[in-house]
């Protein structure tokens, strides 16, 4: 997400099942500027809607939420390899560590 401009784009789509009864479907897309990967598809089958218009906001809510879920575990798990990331200094690094400690002060 170069310069943070990158966006998720949610697209909600039904598809009829019969009976009145919807595939509510999303995808979650990653702009880009130049293409639309596609990061994540999902389906809620056997929904009851009045319409197609209807079923579409359906999946476009559900689409958004999942959306959000898949953005918090990612943040999640950066802010876990940061905080548990370990920085180990060589051997020689540490011996000039201990000697600056070690030494009278200049006075």
């Amino acid at each position: 997400m170069e310069n943070g401009l990158d966006i998720l784009v949610v697209r909600g789509f039904a598809v009829p099942e019969g009976r009145g009864k919807w595939a509510c479907c999303y995808e979650i897309r990653l702009t880009t500027g130049r293409d639309e990967p596609l990061l994540y598809r999902g389906e809620l089958h056997g929904r009851r809607y009045a319409c197609e218009a209807a079923a579409i906001a359906a999946a476009t809510f559900a689409g958004e939420q999942e959306a959000r879920r898949q953005v918090a575990s990612v943040r999640a798990g950066l802010l876990a390899r940061h905080e548990y990331c370990v920085v180990v200094a060589s051997e020689p690094a540490l011996e000039r560590v201990h000697e600056c400690v070690h030494e009278p002060a200049a006075g």
